[in-house]
């Protein structure tokens, strides 16, 4: 997909961002900050819940991905003179923020097919972001979160060989996509979007990066019968979609 901006300059250290880019760059890193930290949560949670001693492991092991993610972001907060400490106290608890339930295996088998892959799709702008130390410090955090979703869409696999147990994935994932198209994404409109492509904290619209999630997500959906959600329950939560993107859902309904 090409980009949608020409190059812009390259701020290469945290006193070279100032103004309403650093307040933007601020916002971003805050939002995934919230989602690193709470995912870590989520997968430390599900090693209880986890079926067998190899999904144990595995949820120990991106515990420890996510926490070592998480970790990095300290860093350039600390870098740009803010306290990642204050910034976690105002995220909501994980389960609140993803909408999920921490003691249920199908909730994390869906969290991990869903949730996790969306922040994959956003580290793939912030890995290209006009910000140095951010843009550096994301490519091996990609990486590790392509190992996550390959584990994700194995367990949807799993799943659809049981029509009982596919019948609640899927009535799980129909609560969790548009939670996660929320929470991820944000608005795909407006001025701070706008900002953002024209200054190179982000390399493509909003409106590209969730049509880009959902189109991957798209054939191992139709592979294993998996729907997306209505679109009601979209604009239930308030999730706003553009017509690109409802065309999208449409297509797998």
């Amino acid at each position: 997909m090409a980009s949608t901006t020409t190059a812009a300059p390259i701020v290469r250290t945290p006193s070279d961002a100032t103004g309403e880019y650093r307040d933007m760059l601020l916002r971003l890193m805050t939002r995934q900050f919230y989602a690193e930290t709470a995912t870590a949560e989520v997968f430390g949670r599900s090693i209880g819940c986890a079926p067998t001693l190899r999904e144990k492991l595995l949820a120990a092991e991106f515990a420890r991905e996510e926490a070592e993610h998480s970790g990095r972001l300290c860093r350039l907060f600390e870098g740009l003179g803010v306290d990642p400490e204050q910034v976690f106290a105002a995220r909501p608890s994980a389960a609140q923020f993803w909408s999920l339930d921490l003691d249920n295996w199908v909730h994390i088998a869906v969290f991990n097919f869903t949730v996790d892959r969306a922040g994959s799709h956003q580290i793939m702008e912030y890995r290209d972001s006009s910000y140095k130390p951010w843009a550096d410090a994301m490519g091996s955090v990609l990486a590790d979160e392509e190992g996550h979703y390959g584990n994700g869409v194995e367990n949807l696999r799993e799943f659809a060989r049981d029509k009982t147990f596919f019948a609640e994935f899927q009535q799980v994932y129909f609560g969790m996509l548009p939670v996660t198209v929320k929470r991820a994404f944000g608005r795909p409109t407006g001025a701070d979007n706008d900002y953002c492509v024209a200054v190179g904290l982000k390399r493509h619209t909003t409106e590209q990066v969730v049509n880009r999630y959902l189109g991957e997500m798209l054939g191992y959906m139709r592979e294993c019968g998996l729907k997306f959600p209505p679109l009601a329950a979209f604009d239930k939560i308030g999730a706003e979609l553009m017509p690109s993107t409802r065309d999208i859902i449409l297509s797998n309904q």
